[in-house]
């Protein structure tokens, strides 16, 4: 009876006392915010972002539950449906949030069918609306288990962000200006070619002809934009973050490439201006601390309700405008993405393999034409810079789904998912042998201010050039693997 009566009193204290409708609106809006972190956190774990989804996700509820207060009090007819009107409320309140969570939509269809439903279900099992609370709740675990994961990463020390040696305070001897343009996920001319994309085009011969050294078999270290790009900034290896959770959101990504990374240290310790220049706000979704001089996309255009492509630049005009802010002598380095070809997104319904293959490939042309103008532009404003063009990843060209990209042993779609363009024009900059060991993304940059600081020290711990997957372990873990060898051979070891 002891247990009873303890219950009881708990109901009492939780539902029936009149500060319950300040408390209870905190319960519905718990779950939909704890989800909306636990599958968004690397890109939404800035303060602003808290202070925003705590308003959202909590303050709809409390305004909800505050005007039915005061209908409770002022109608006595509102008041005898008391129980109804809280049954349905709190089922609406958490579809409606949890509607906006998943598909940062109001999916209005689907709530007018769970609204019908849940009156329905009101005239039988409307005294029931407490326990609907202790379901939120029960629900709310799993997301907060995800969360402390997360909070973990987040908050501990991350060795592959501190500089390699001591590179931050190398000298260079030649400062010229240096533009890396990225376009995402254009493959290599090996891959290109191959049986897998069976494409032709002129790029690469362009490319020689306008003396740019292309570098053959190039690759990248890891399959995605933020693994393969905060490896590059970070100059360093990351292994997907050492996370308790692997994923290709590696913890901190985006510090490395939009924050004070090991790169933008470096350049601005030898006097340079740096820009970021690209065509949405991937990279700067969670709008954390920046440290380029100038970006193209402002803090304040990011909706925080984001999935990374809501805001739009026209890249080459952005870029024109980047080039003409700064008129000074001092040296500039511009980092320019275009966000094509990309990749295959797995949309075909039927022939997928094939049909994606022709989608990347017009891209392919589109982008192609795209460089070229840039390049132009570029070489005319500034004859004098060296102009590196390189990809993040490979095309994923022949995966059938995502699971395909983190399970095959296959040859052929291991280097389509890794193998990346690159090619450079350095300007009379490059010295002999000092590129011997470029052959991916990570060491780009080590290579490259070992060129302008003519110091081959820097050359004698270059990152192994492996590239790494993800593989699917169970339901909760991917485990780390070793696909490609510091020689370009196919392996399958575990990290």
């Amino acid at each position: 009876m002891a247990l009873k009566f303890s219950f009881r009193k708990s109901k009492n204290i939780l539902f029936d006392a009149p500060y319950s409708y300040w408390f209870l609106p905190i319960f519905i809006g718990l779950y939909p915010f704890l989800f909306y972190y636990s599958n968004n956190f690397a890109s939404i774990n800035s303060l602003s972002h808290l202070r925003f989804f705590i308003t959202y996700f909590f303050g709809i509820p409390l305004l909800v539950f505050a005007l039915l207060y005061i209908g409770f009090k002022v109608s006595k007819k509102l008041r005898s449906y008391k129980s109804q009107i809280l049954f349905v409320t709190i089922i609406m309140l958490v579809c409606t949030l949890m509607s906006y969570a998943s598909y940062l939509t109001y999916k209005k269809k689907a709530l007018v069918v769970i609204f019908i439903i849940s009156v329905l279900l009101a005239i039988k099992l409307h005294h029931n609306y407490k326990k609907l609370i202790v379901i939120v709740l029960l629900m709310s675990v799993l997301p907060v288990l995800k969360n402390i994961v997360h909070i973990y990463d987040h908050c501990r020390i991350t060795t592959w962000l501190q500089p390699p040696s001591d590179i931050n305070e190398m000298k260079f001897v030649q400062i010229p200006n240096v533009y890396m343009i990225q376009p995402d996920g254009y493959v290599n001319e090996q891959i290109m070619g191959s049986k897998l994309y069976g494409h032709k085009t002129d790029f690469f011969d362009w490319l020689r002809k306008n003396e740019y050294k292309v570098y053959d078999n190039f690759r990248s270290n890891y399959l995605a934009s933020l693994s393969s790009n905060s490896s590059m900034f970070a100059m360093k290896h990351h292994y997907y973050g050492g996370s308790l959770i692997n994923s290709i959101e590696v913890p901190k990504a985006r510090e490395a490439i939009i924050g004070e990374s090991a790169v933008i240290k470096t350049f601005k310790n030898n006097g340079y201006k740096t820009f970021f220049v690209v065509q949405d706000e991937y990279f700067q979704q969670n709008k954390g601390l920046q440290a380029y001089d100038y970006y193209n996309i402002k803090k304040d255009e990011i909706p925080s309700f984001c999935n990374g492509n809501m805001v739009k630049k026209v890249v080459f005009e952005d870029l024109k405008i980047a080039m003409n802010s700064d008129q000074s002598a001092q040296p500039k380095f511009f980092f320019v993405e275009k966000l094509l070809p990309h990749h295959v997104h797995f949309n075909a319904l039927e022939n997928r393999i094939e049909a994606e293959r022709k989608e990347y490939l017009e891209k392919i042309d589109q982008v192609t034409i795209w460089l070229k103008m840039t390049i132009e532009y570029i070489e005319q404003q500034d004859p004098n810079a060296i102009v590196i063009v390189l990809a993040d990843h490979g095309g994923w060209v022949g995966m059938v789904d995502y699971e395909d990209m983190f399970t095959t042993k296959d040859e052929d779609k291991i280097f389509s998912i890794f193998a990346a363009v690159a090619a450079i024009k350095w300007n009379g900059f490059l010295k002999e042998e000092y590129d011997n060991g470029l052959k991916s993304n990570v060491n780009i940059f080590r290579v490259l201010f070992s060129v302008l600081s003519e110091n081959k020290k820097y050359l004698e711990n270059l990152e192994d050039n492996s590239s790494y997957n993800l593989h699917i372990g169970n339901s909760f873990y991917k485990e780390v693997y070793q696909v490609i060898d510091d020689n370009g051979k196919l392996v399958y070891n575990k990290y």
